[in-house]
């Protein structure tokens, strides 16, 4: 898991102020990322958030990663894909899937094998 880390922190910036080149950078580590990230198997046993305990918390982590794709905030993306992973189990199924779904449609590789 800690490779999965390793690929965004060094883009993680919320105010997304580092210029257009470093921006760019961070989208390419998304494309790393989204490789490294669909090698990882979804758990099996159910786990709460570690936040909220709430089941769908992490839907809110989502919705700021899908703005940040709109805005074509790179680096944001990255700050936000850290935070859901270190307050929601990011391998649950219904985590899992959804984060794979917004990485293809904001990077635009839906469909695209691996």
């Amino acid at each position: 898991m800690q490779k999965l880390f390793s690929i965004l922190y060094p883009y993680d910036n919320w105010f997304n102020n580092s210029g257009d080149n470093k921006n760019l950078e961070a989208k390419e580590a998304l494309y790393s990322f989204y490789e490294e990230f669909r090698k990882q198997k979804p758990d099996k046993k159910y786990k709460k958030s570690k936040g909220s305990g709430h089941h769908i918390s992490y839907l809110n982590f989502l919705l700021e990663i899908k703005r940040a794709f709109w805005e074509q905030k790179y680096m944001r993306v990255c700050n936000e894909l850290i935070s859901l992973m270190r307050y929601e189990p990011y391998l649950q199924g219904r985590v899992y899937y959804n984060i794979i779904n917004t990485l293809e449609d904001g990077l635009g590789v839906k469909g695209e094998k691996q």
